[in-house]
């Protein structure tokens, strides 16, 4: 991984100072303890195209403060523990 994507991947994404690499981990717990692990299925709770979600799930896909605030929503909406 290059110094630039590190760099990228470091920057908090959201309020509470989540990082990217964090908030990738956060919605693969969303989506293998609240989902059955289906992109799919996690795409349409958050509103989102399947193909970001398979794109935040591969590292291509940056990953943003709004889909990291649903998905603690959508948590603890659910009582899915994600952090």
């Amino acid at each position: 991984m290059s110094t630039a994507k590190n760099e990228l991947t470091n920057q908090p994404v959201d309020d509470r100072g989540t990082n990217e690499t964090e908030g990738r981990a956060l919605l693969k717990r969303l989506r293998d303890n609240g989902f059955n692990g289906s992109d799919e299925k996690l795409a349409v709770a958050l509103g989102r195209p399947i193909e970001e979600v398979q794109g935040w799930m591969g590292g291509a896909e940056p990953v943003d403060d709004d889909v990291v605030m649903k998905a603690r929503g959508i948590g603890k909406e659910r009582g899915i523990e994600v952090e």
